[in-house]
């Protein structure tokens, strides 16, 4: 349930203690050391960034999480490759509309950085609490 606030804003009511964390941050730093996300928006980002990263298969109890793009960088380079990117498009869609229904995606896009072996994977999404835009770019 949100709370609403007189200037029609909405928020999470987990963001209202400040002090107290929602979750984990993702990526981990280098020392070992947890850091905390205190906001929705920041869990979220932390969320959307785990499942681009498991592969299915790879978390307990849950084997259809994950999207497993780094599987995607070590698939053989053939002449199908941009049905192959529309294919993960459509697994990364359907990935997020299960796993976080929190958001709305607004654009994707997968493209391969030239003569490298990675893959950029850039993403813009809405907060459907409060209709807030976020944007992800990873590179595999």
């Amino acid at each position: 349930m949100a709370i609403i606030k007189k200037t029609g804003y909405r928020i999470d009511p987990l963001d209202l203690n400040t002090r107290k964390a929602i979750g984990i941050k993702v990526p981990f730093n280098k020392k070992g050391i947890f850091e905390f996300n205190y906001t929705t928006k920041d869990q979220i980002k932390s969320n959307l960034i785990n499942l681009l990263l498991t592969s299915p298969g790879e978390r307990f109890h849950e084997p259809t999480y994950g999207i497993g793009l780094r599987d995607q960088l070590f698939e053989q380079n053939t002449d199908n490759f941009d049905s192959k990117i529309g294919q993960l498009k459509q697994l990364i869609n359907q990935k997020i509309g299960i796993h976080i229904p929190q958001i709305r995606l607004n654009s994707l896009k997968v493209s391969p950085i030239d003569n490298t072996n990675n893959l950029l994977v850039k993403l813009s999404y809405t907060l459907l609490l409060n209709n807030e835009t976020n944007q992800l770019s990873l590179k595999f």
